[in-house]
């Protein structure tokens, strides 16, 4: 009784977030106005002069009528630093009528010839802005944000932010001094740097980074490393072409440069990455996500791929950005799903300016918010290697066009069906429950995952799904912008989340970093799945405003699970964790087959993290590799691997994409404390076929083969290699 009652307080407290965050869309919409100040008939005439001398200052930025914008513009300022009709006072300070009228003598000798800087300008107006309309609608002060904040003013850029304590408060962390136990350690250095722009990050293109892949190319039972990268911009905003890369793992931490043989070198403004099998032969296909058309790589097989996205109909266009394969309708082969982010062309970038400030301190580049989103896309399997776009038909249109980077295709309901969520960057995030029958609803809002419990949209960059509290549901995890805090989103029913934040111990130790990748993962082999998280800031400048304590470069995290929450081990975890860098994708999975799972971070204009998890805790482990040759999805992406061991069950699922734009290891992975076996093992395929195993041994990794047949066949381990391979039919229920 205590427990539900604690939950129905809680639900309250979430209903009354939501109202207010309804009551936001409302103003957003003009439909009911709140601010600090009464909206006098003079205030409303000067915030019209507001409004239009920022448009009028940004067209003259944007070099559209330089002249005429600056003359307006200039008449604009004149007005807003006028007196007031008699007998009311104004409610601009007369200091800063004094600036608008200095303003506007500046503008109006200019003669559009020379460079035209708008940001003191547009600075000066946001100042006349907050003196008309009080600092944000609803009275609440706004900590941590841009200039521009006001609900019901028009969206002028920038990601959504949080609310935090003043920027000379120290945020706490949940780091009690305890050692680590586990130990990540840099293995190899790849000698490759994945770049996306130019160093000074101009427009949001640049902004945005990389994923990065471990996926089995070769079928030799070593991950090898994909990584994906843009364009580099020099000073000057010339393009400097780099291509993707491809690494065969060699065994013992050494690397092979394969990309120009195998080719997958293809130079464009890469984004992301996800693994499937399009064409049901068995082997791991690539899909890589662009701004511009996306790429697929059908695996021939010998070592090479071909690039057949145009064939195959998902060459799409626009800026994509997290990618899933996974069978929405459960008949058996994989369809595409495709999150996009932001419209922007090759003239915008290249004349891009930075036209706001972050937190006072540096001039930062413009979007996503007041730029125009791209709807996200999803393809349908049609047979034959080939795909339809089919958002609209099976409910999975983005009619909000949101601006959509992680993605993640997991059966949080457990029905046997795959679901969608979507990390949207400043908008709610999307979560799609499977209807059954080739169809999806949205219910991120029902759900309570659409927005974090303050009711706010958080700026979504990356995502992932797993069974933290080991009650068999499967949670969410969120990264989230700098002076936010990642979000951890508990499973309650099957239906409905809570946000469990900070009940978890993540709020703090979060709350300053920029969060991207994350995954789910057991790094000690204790049966509790642990968290790591890739770190970076997107503002070069921010380095030299130490007053705001944030670092461009930045560490990553390991957060420990201790059973009632999660503690930060980041400082005592091993030289790998000590690097500051500009992280972004984020894949795990074991590069040496020693049974703990590794990590690689892609970072900005850099060459990528390699760890090496060197965890001694003398832990067993058990990991599965599945695959069903009866059917086209012959990967088993969406498989549902669930586990009993010690008297204790564990579950995991095999997923194609996922954490930010990133792919992660498609066998599946189990630390099993000092359950030292036997092993039994379920697994459950999208549409609710499931085949069982019983007695399975621990330390190794198994090979298990679906298929219809009602015998199972013994194990068959060969002592000379690293992994123990069952072949096994399991008996199907």
């Amino acid at each position: 009784m205590p427990e539900l009652k604690a939950r129905l307080e809680r639900r309250v407290v979430r209903s009354g977030a939501i109202l207010v965050w309804m009551a936001a869309l409302a103003l957003c919409a003009g439909t009911i106005v709140l601010s600090q100040a009464p909206l006098t008939q003079n205030r409303a005439t000067l915030l019209a002069h507001q409004r239009e001398a920022v448009n009028l200052v940004k067209q003259a930025a944007a070099a559209r009528d330089v002249h005429g914008a600056l003359t307006q513009a200039a008449s604009r300022l004149d007005a807003l630093a006028s007196e007031s009709p008699a007998g009311e006072a104004s409610p601009i300070p007369q200091t800063l009528r004094d600036d608008l009228r200095a303003a506007a003598r500046k503008l109006a000798s200019m003669d559009g010839a020379q460079p035209f800087d708008a940001s003191s300008v547009l600075a000066l107006l946001e100042r006349v802005r907050v003196a008309l309309d009080g600092e944000v609608a609803l009275g609440l002060t706004f900590q941590g944000s841009y200039s521009q904040t006001q609900a019901q003013e028009p969206a002028y850029g920038g990601h959504a932010s949080a609310m935090g304590p003043p920027p000379d408060a120290p945020s706490p962390t949940n780091d009690d001094g305890t050692p680590s136990p586990v130990s990540f350690e840099a293995a190899a250095q790849l000698p490759v740097r994945t770049y996306c722009g130019g160093p000074t990050k101009d427009h949001v293109l640049e902004s945005g980074g990389n994923g990065v892949a471990l996926v089995d190319y070769d079928g030799d039972g070593l991950l090898d490393i994909y990584l994906v990268t843009a364009a580099e911009l020099s000073p000057a905003r010339e393009r400097i072409p780099h291509r993707n890369a491809l690494f065969r793992n060699l065994g013992e931490w050494k690397f092979e440069d394969v990309s120009a043989p195998a080719g997958v070198d293809v130079a464009a403004w890469g984004n992301g990455v996800c693994a499937g099998d399009v064409d049901a032969d068995g082997r791991i296909d690539l899909y890589v996500t662009n701004w511009g058309q996306n790429f697929l790589f059908r695996n021939r097989g010998d070592g090479t791929f071909e690039e057949i996205a145009a064939r195959a109909g998902v060459a799409a266009s626009g800026w994509s950005t997290g990618c899933t394969f996974f069978d929405a309708d459960a008949d058996g082969d994989l369809d595409l799903y495709v999150a996009r982010y932001v419209q922007t062309t090759w003239d915008d970038v290249v004349r891009a300016r930075k036209m706001l400030v972050w937190r006072n301190g540096p001039r930062i580049m413009v979007g996503p918010a007041g730029l125009p989103g791209e709807a996200d896309l999803f393809f349908e399997n049609t047979g034959g290697g080939r795909f339809g776009e089919a958002a609209d038909r099976h409910g999975l249109s983005d009619p909000a066009r949101s601006y959509g980077f992680g993605v993640v295709s997991t059966d949080y309901d457990g029905d046997g069906f795959v679901d969608l969520f979507v990390a949207n960057d400043s908008n709610p995030n999307f979560l799609y429950h499977n209807l059954r029958n080739g169809r999806f609803e949205s219910v991120g809002l029902a759900a309570g995952v659409a927005v974090n419990e303050d009711a706010r949209a958080q700026a979504g960059m990356g995502v992932d799904a797993g069974d933290y509290d080991g009650d068999s549901r499967v949670d969410f995890v969120l990264t989230a912008f700098a002076h936010d805090r990642n979000t951890l989103y508990h499973n309650v029913d099957g239906r409905q989340f809570e946000d469990s934040t900070a009940a978890a111990g993540l709020a703090a130790p979060t709350f300053a970093r920029m969060g991207w990748g994350t995954a789910f993962f057991d790094a000690d082999l204790d049966g509790r799945l642990d968290l790591f998280f890739a770190n970076g800031h997107i503002f070069p400048d921010v380095d030299a405003f130490p007053q705001l304590g944030e670092t461009y470069r930045q560490k990553n995290q390991l957060m420990i699970n201790t059973g009632t929450g999660f503690r930060d081990v980041s400082a005592r975890a091993g030289g790998g964790l000590d690097v500051a860098r500009v992280g972004r994708g984020l894949a795990a999975g074991d590069l040496d087959n020693d049974g703990d799972l590794d990590l690689i971070v892609s970072n900005v204009d850099d060459i990528p993290t390699v760890l090496e998890n060197r965890q001694a805790s003398g832990h067993h482990w058990i990991a599965v590799r599945v695959t069903s040759p009866s059917l086209p999805n012959r990967l088993a992406i969406g498989a549902r691997v669930t586990i009993e061991a010690g008297g204790a069950a564990q579950v995991r699922e095999i997923r194609s994409g996922g954490s930010y734009l990133s792919q992660s290891d498609l066998r599946a992975y189990f630390g099993l404390g000092t359950a030292a076996g036997p092993v039994s093992v379920d697994v459950r395929m999208p549409g609710g076929a499931r085949w069982r195993w019983d007695g399975l041994a621990v330390d190794r990794i198994h090979s298990l083969e679906l298929a219809t047949a009602a015998r199972v066949h013994a194990p068959r381990f060969d002592a000379t290699s690293d992994a123990a391979r069952i072949t096994a039919a399991g008996a199907r229920r």
